[in-house]
């Protein structure tokens, strides 16, 4: 329990850092995106690379995780879709959205270095395959689906092949694929690109939380808080329920316990970027975001100790 402890605390404790560094302007204007971009250009594929390189193709890319993975996923998604249009008569498009931030956890900037120092690169594995399957087969088929809700004579194609395009420019997919390469050559990384990578991606987890708190100073809770409260509650509460139950369907272990912390991680910071970019309440998404994270810290840490002392 106290191991378990010793490491998340810390992690929360750095967001806390960057929450009161922006409250305070200790921050020059700017600086958080130039955080953002230095983890997501640079840090964060040095990471996922150093998780994946040095391991077998075959334990890296866990068929059953992905698997797994998608069905709880999609059954929370889909349950938080048909509640709110049963209880707030929201529009389609409203309802996807509403699913999409019940099921779309903080895997990137909390999970992949949360899992890398509480499970190592097994860990960190997963996470970053959590993370791809969220883009590639959650948000993809979700923006399809929104332009078919809008009916202002979208194409659903045309979304998909935008994302999909945008999905093979992401930094961390570079990373993903370099370390693929190089596990199925049956080498050894260079030493010096190992090294490099090592660097970099030890830098993840600290600045990636440090940003997150400094995004949180600059967001206030909106009107909808019912919607809200369904959608925060379903993310921590019973998203770790689904995978754990789909999980379990594909022989547990590890990937069991990893897929349970990462489903129960707060409501990412994309999801702002979707709901704005899809035309419905950015607002909204950003109290979503706030409110998970407020809560998670006590949340997420209890499930990680009963976790480790099951």
């Amino acid at each position: 329990m106290g191991a378990v402890l010793d490491v998340i605390l810390p992690f929360f404790a750095v967001i806390g850092c960057g929450f009161l560094a922006a409250r305070r302007r200790l921050l020059p204007e700017g600086a958080v995106a130039g955080l953002n971009a230095y983890v997501w250009y640079f840090a964060l594929p040095c990471m996922a690379f150093r998780a994946l390189a040095a391991r077998p193709l075959e334990e890296s890319f866990d068929g059953r995780f992905v698997a797994a993975w998608l069905i709880g996923g999609w059954a929370l998604y889909l349950t938080v879709a048909a509640l709110a249009r049963l209880l707030f008569r929201a529009s389609l498009g409203e309802a996807l959205m509403l699913g999409q931030g019940a099921q779309l956890g903080n895997v990137g900037y909390m999970g992949i270095p949360l899992m890398f120092s509480l499970y190592g690169e097994a860990g960190a594995a997963f996470a970053v395959l959590a993370m791809l399957t969220d883009t590639l087969l959650v948000q993809v088929p979700t923006l399809a689906l929104l332009e078919v809700a809008k009916a202002r004579g979208g194409r659903p194609v045309d979304a998909v092949l935008g994302v999909l395009k945008g999905f093979v420019r992401i930094p961390v997919v570079t990373g993903v694929a370099l370390a693929a390469a190089v596990a199925a050559s049956g080498t050894a990384p260079p030493a010096a690109l190992a090294f490099f990578a090592d660097m970099l991606g030890r830098t993840a987890g600290p600045v990636a939380l440090f940003a997150i708190g400094a995004s949180l100073a600059g967001r206030r809770l909106a009107d909808g808080l019912p919607q809200v409260g369904l959608m925060v509650g379903f993310k921590l509460a019973v998203a770790p329920l689904a995978v754990a139950a789909s999980m379990a369907l594909f022989g547990g272990g590890e990937r069991l316990v990893v897929g349970v912390l990462l489903a129960a991680l707060p409501v990412g910071g994309n999801y702002y970027l979707l709901a704005q970019n899809s035309g419905f309440s950015g607002a909204r998404a950003s109290s979503a975001i706030l409110v998970s994270t407020a809560i998670g810290v006590a949340s997420f840490s209890a499930l990680a100790v009963v976790l480790a002392s099951s």
